[in-house]
């Protein structure tokens, strides 16, 4: 590219009008001006992070137009229908004076877990494992709560408590990476490295404790 720029434009075939002339060194320039832009594109230092780490992904912080595989599941809103609820309210229990022995403060949430339609079929399961401790032998799934002396905001707090369980009992385990499947059987072959290298030293120690043979 310096032998285009030290070479005479007459040489090149060009005229020398002083118009044309610098119409025929912008057109260099500019073409020099791509060539360095293509190479610079393509261009890759040893050590660029492709290079360095290329098992990862350098694209993990962009948005990608990939379809997570739990979209093709249907989700939990947050919408309890209060009317498929069964409420009921009884005295509270704890310190509070006499106003405990005389508002039903206490609030017991209970619904058919089989049977609510607005939980999707495939938390359910989840759900039932993950608080088997709240479901009765009909199958109702009991939530209480007497955290406060109102009565409305004990309801309030079933709700969100009720609301909590589903959101956890739906969450899909993370697909671990490739470094991380790498990375635990590394971790696995170390074990069992170390296992068989207790059972010789245990081995040695034994076969010195017999007795010498003459």
């Amino acid at each position: 590219m310096l032998l285009v720029f030290n070479y005479p434009i007459e040489r090149l075939g060009y005229r020398t009008d002083p118009i044309l002339k610098l119409e025929s060194v912008v057109s260099v320039l500019c073409i020099v001006e791509n060539l360095l832009g293509l190479c610079a594109k393509n261009y890759k230092s040893h050590v660029s992070l492709d290079k360095l780490y290329p098992n990862s992904n350098p694209d993990f912080l962009r948005k990608t137009n990939e379809v997570p595989k739990s979209s093709s599941l249907e989700q939990f809103e947050g919408y309890i229908p209060i009317d498929q609820l069964e409420i009921a309210t009884s005295k509270s229990s704890g310190p509070g004076g006499q106003h405990v022995n005389k508002v039903n403060s206490k609030v017991e949430m209970r619904f058919h877990l089989k049977s609510a339609d607005w939980i999707p079929a495939w938390i359910k399961p989840k759900l039932l494992e993950q608080e088997h401790g709240r479901v009765t032998k009909d199958g109702f799934f009991v939530v209480r709560s007497d955290m406060t002396r109102k009565q409305m905001l004990n309801q309030a707090d079933c709700l969100n408590k009720l609301r909590n369980m589903i959101y956890k009992a739906s969450e899909l385990p993370r697909e671990p990476t490739t470094e991380e499947m790498e990375l635990k059987e590394k971790r696995i072959a170390k074990a069992k490295a170390g296992v068989l290298k207790e059972k010789r030293s245990r081995s040695l120690i034994k076969q010195n404790r017999s007795s010498p043979q003459f």
